[in-house]
């Protein structure tokens, strides 16, 4: 891929995502409801209260992706959610304002999920060589986002391609690493800027590290999105519990992020009204070294570089080298500012 693309735009439900725009977090529950609707219910409802944006599921036709007898097959089969079901969580999402899609595993899962109008649709790292998945996601004309946790340049290549060439426009990817958990030194948080101008899309940071702390971190880094794993009881064994974060915690972590959105300001360096009002008082200002008369001509021995009380301020030593050798057409006492007005 050559040049750097015009950043595509996003839309998630009745989100903007993007750069300028608040940080599009997820919650993702996956599997962490063990296949109780109740428990989904709960994670959903603890999800919006902590600030999430989305909830994000997983969901498969355990027969259709995995073989009897792999471990993978017998922990979503211990977890399924029927379609009715699913369909009532993200029925439940809608009622209390909080986004809910999933992962759909395989095309079989896909038909049904379609049905439910989802928001978007996750393409999780397992996935992104399966290209005709992939492909029948991003026909559907909803956004597809897409991690990158197991992925080379060239994977991305293929599966933003097949994307595209599907009618997909809404594209999102997340830096990613498939480790559980990710040690921080193998979180490559600078791709997620090579990602966005590689493609030419939103990029997020898909978080499998402990802790909150590489979520904001991924913020000032580029991401526009977060998806970090969530749990009722991160002690409890199995599914995806130890590397997720609780209520408490995930609620932290959004806090984190928009402060860092916060801090990170916008781009250029306006200046900040407070800090302004400083400028005026500490800033030095060109002023009398000692008493002049009217008509002294300056030299560079006269001027001094002060700080004065804010309403005597005069002109900014910057003006110091044109100063010198002017005429004063007013007698400056020392310590007053001079000014353009006292010069001939």
């Amino acid at each position: 891929m050559n040049g750097t693309p015009t950043l595509s735009p996003l839309t998630i439900g009745a989100r903007d995502v993007g750069p300028g725009a608040p940080c599009y977090v997820i919650a993702e529950v996956g599997i962490n409801h063990e296949g109780s609707v109740e428990t989904c219910a709960k994670l959903i409802e603890q999800a919006a209260k902590a600030g999430a944006d989305a909830v994000k599921l997983q969901t498969v036709d355990v027969d259709e992706t995995y073989a009897p007898g792999t471990e993978s097959h017998t922990v979503f089969s211990a977890a399924e959610l029927t379609p009715e079901e699913t369909g009532r969580m993200f029925e439940y999402g809608r009622e209390i304002g909080i986004d809910v899609f999933t992962t759909a595993g395989d095309l079989t899962a896909l038909a049904w999920i379609e049905k439910l109008e989802p928001v978007a649709y996750k393409i999780s790292s397992g996935l992104l060589t399966a290209l005709p998945i992939i492909r029948k996601t991003a026909a559907t004309g909803r956004p597809v986002l897409m991690s990158t946790g197991m992925a080379s340049p060239e994977d991305v290549d293929a599966a933003v391609d097949a994307a595209r060439t599907a009618g997909g426009s809404q594209i999102g990817l997340f830096q990613c690493t498939s480790l559980y958990p990710a040690p921080p030194e193998t979180l490559n948080l600078r791709s997620i800027r090579w990602l966005s101008a590689r493609y030419g899309v939103p990029v997020g940071f898909s978080d499998h590290s402990l802790g909150i702390e590489a979520a904001p971190l991924s913020v000032a880094a580029g991401a526009v999105m977060i998806e970090k794993h969530f749990s009722l009881d991160t002690g409890r064994p199995g599914f995806d519990h130890r590397i997720s974060l609780n209520p408490d915690a995930f609620a932290a972590m959004i806090q984190a992020i928009r402060q860092t959105e916060a801090a990170l300001g916008v781009d250029g360096m306006p200046l900040n009204e407070t800090v302004a009002e400083n400028a005026k008082r500490y800033l030095r200002t060109l002023a009398a070294r000692r008493d002049l008369p009217a008509g002294t001509v300056l030299g560079a021995d006269d001027i001094g570089i002060m700080r004065l009380a804010p309403e005597n301020r005069g002109l900014a030593p910057v003006a110091f080298d044109g100063v010198v050798g002017r005429t004063l057409k007013s007698a400056r006492a020392r310590y007053e500012p001079i000014r353009d007005e006292d010069l001939a």
